[in-house]
């Protein structure tokens, strides 16, 4: 209809069978039935496949307000340049490829280019897979599953998500700038939307320990604070402050990661919110990673679900639909910025379109406001005096990084050991 894109989840995959179930049995050197009965449905409806049909209740996304000159980004005759979908399309592959990231596949998401490291994840994840079994392929929490050093790289969850914030310096500071609430909304998305490429990775770093923490500055006053506040549930907190006071993202999120069918979900949750110096607050909504061809094949990383920014001062919220248009690479996104009541309806028609690739870039009504080639991005900068339980010092960690990996089992076991010595004296 006029005003709206319809988009409906991402149907699970068939079950294994045949010759799949052969050759995911020489992958997992098991026997064909084996390797069947222990796949069997782990991508269909009845497991926890959270992109499956009756996981979601076989609900449909439902992009609105994409505007009245567009009824679908790759179907309507009236997208951009009017004329037939031969064209639209065409126009739109070509800014795609003009200002894609690199390694973005032709079908849509993030290429791992890291072959040594997939090779060495692999193996340890056949070995994981062939001694817990169907448990684990049926949708065990991965964050309680013990990994040896030989898999990790030499950084913490911690140092690893720091880059999460390197577009903030700059759009975050713009934001602050903005009078109008649905400029500062649009900068704010920007922000979110370019960062989802920057902590993309498949080797596995380190879990940080109870108390860890990291700290680092970015170019321009601001300041990086992170912890770990739990350590099962694995919980990170962060506070991120611009120069002046003049806004500060912080939160704390937790995350699960369960196996499909060759496919590995990394679930977050948790609470992220942008407040600044007049009083406004902007929640920020969490999407789903989802990695494809885990086990075999080219290693891609994908973004499903939604991210939902909220002004609840203002009234105003945005809503980007990721993997959002049929037949469109997967990193596409499309939605829209609407007022709302205190109800939460929307009130009146859209303020403005969005549209673009997490990878790409995103406009606004047609107006560009973050593009990859751009260079907004700031990198952390580690702190000269940083606290004893910073990640920097953890003995695993650098045993790992000097190469030394027996030296970092033997640490990380220790560490552990400690971990849970404590946990059953605070018991």
């Amino acid at each position: 209809t006029d005003g709206e894109v319809r988009c409906d989840t991402v149907p699970a995959g068939d079950g294994l069978g045949g010759g799949e179930a052969e050759m995911r049995a020489l992958t997992l050197g098991m026997e064909e039935d084996e390797a069947a009965e222990m796949y069997e449905g782990a991508d269909g409806p009845e497991n926890n496949d959270p992109l499956s049909p009756d996981a979601t209740g076989k609900k449909r996304s439902m992009v609105k307000g994409i505007g009245k000159g567009i009824k679908s980004l790759w179907r309507s005759a009236s997208f951009r340049t009017g004329g037939d979908d031969k064209p639209a399309k065409e126009r739109i592959l070509n800014e795609l490829a003009r200002c894609r990231h690199p390694r973005a596949h032709k079908d849509g998401g993030l290429i791992n280019d890291d072959l040594e490291g997939i090779k060495m994840s692999r193996s340890v994840v056949a070995e994981i897979v062939k001694l817990m079994g169907k448990k684990l392929l049926s949708g065990q929490n991965l964050m309680s599953v013990t990994f040896p050093v030989r898999c990790c790289q030499p950084r913490t969850i911690l140092e690893c998500a720091a880059y999460q914030f390197v577009y903030a310096p700059h759009y975050l500071g713009r934001a602050a700038e903005a009078k109008d609430p649905a400029e500062r909304l649009k900068q704010v998305v920007c922000c979110f939307t370019a960062c989802m490429h920057t902590t993309s990775q498949f080797v596995k770093p380190f879990n940080p320990t109870l108390g860890e923490t990291y700290q680092a500055e970015f170019a321009g006053g601001v300041a990086l604070h992170m912890e770990q506040t739990s350590h099962h549930p694995p919980v990170t907190s962060w506070l991120l402050t611009g120069p002046g006071g003049a806004w500060r993202y912080f939160g704390w999120s937790t995350y699960e990661a369960s196996f499909g069918y060759n496919r590995l979900f990394v679930k977050q949750s948790g609470l992220r919110q942008c407040e600044f110096a007049d009083g406004t607050v902007i929640d920020v909504g969490f999407s789903m990673d989802r990695y494809n061809n885990v086990y075999w094949g080219e290693l891609v990383q994908e973004m499903v679900g939604a991210y939902v920014f909220t002004d609840k001062k203002a009234g105003v919220r945005c809503t980007v639909e990721l993997n959002a248009v049929k037949g469109a690479p997967s990193d596409v996104v499309a939605g829209s910025i609407e007022r709302f009541g205190k109800d939460g309806a929307a009130q009146g028609g859209p303020v403005c379109a969005v549209e673009g690739s997490w990878l790409g870039y995103l406009d606004f009504d047609g107006v560009r406001y973050w593009d990859y080639s751009s260079e907004t991005r700031v990198e952390p900068v580690l702190v000269g005096d940083p606290l004893p339980s910073d990640s920097r010092f953890r003995g695993d960690r650098n045993a790992l990084a000097a190469g030394r990996t027996d030296d970092a089992q033997v640490e990380k076991t220790a560490i552990e050991e400690r971990q849970r010595r404590e946990r059953r004296l605070r018991a």
